[in-house]
């Protein structure tokens, strides 16, 4: 009998591919090669099946990244400028290619993304992993940015909620880029963000304006 972890993977495979509701259970006893009774042997039902499938393929979308964000500010905070804490502890982390090296599987962005949307209509508990997602995220972020403004490597007069609230905005906007074009570097992207973010808040690039220089301001 197969393992219930190939089990799982071969079920998160088949909803990737048609999602979870046009997945009948017969259809997934077919493929995976059990019996019924191997099945419930295995699983107490289908909705048992659906929410392991969730929180071993979908929570750890919303927490990887969290952990690996924290684990950065606590190893290196003390050692790298804010510019690249901005990019180990807070961009790089959320990149699409790591969660897939954590689930240990390659997939097409664009059908991740309408089963997320799926599991956060099917199962509630997925959307407060998304709106906790996105809390501690924005918190950690602030805290790089006042752990800048305290360095004075940013600006004491910028809005720093503004700027969390913008970045956030942004990296949803290349979200739904990857929907269209899972070709798209979300690296890239990324990077791009936080180049254009550190022109605008860095002490360094506002110096740089204010005596002249054009360097910060148009490059």
């Amino acid at each position: 009998m197969k393992t219930e972890d190939a089990i799982l993977e071969m079920a998160f495979a088949m909803f990737l591919e048609k999602g979870f509701s046009e997945v009948s259970t017969n259809e997934l006893i077919r493929e995976t090669g059990l019996t019924k009774g191997g099945f419930y042997y295995s699983f107490k039902s289908r909705e048992d099946l659906d929410q392991r499938v969730v929180e071993k393929y979908i929570h750890p979308f919303f927490t990887r990244p969290v952990e690996k964000m924290q684990e950065v500010w606590e190893r290196k905070r003390q050692d790298i400028s804010t510019e690249e804490l901005l990019w180990h502890g807070f961009f790089m982390p959320q990149r699409f290619i790591n969660y897939q090296q954590e689930i240990g599987r390659e997939i097409a962005f664009r059908n991740f993304y309408f089963l997320l949307y799926e599991s956060m209509k099917k199962f509630p508990e997925v959307g407060g992993y998304f709106k906790e997602f996105n809390s501690q995220k924005g918190e950690i972020l602030r805290r790089i940015l006042e752990r800048g403004q305290m360095r004075g490597e940013i600006g004491k007069t910028i809005d720093l909620e503004n700027y969390v609230t913008m970045i956030l905005a942004m990296q949803d906007g290349i979200l739904a880029l990857k929907v269209l074009d899972d070709g798209i570097d979300d690296e890239e992207k990324y990077k791009n963000i936080q180049k254009q973010m550190w022109r605008d808040i860095s002490t360094e690039s506002n110096e740089a304006y204010r005596d002249g220089g054009v360097t910060s301001a148009v490059s």
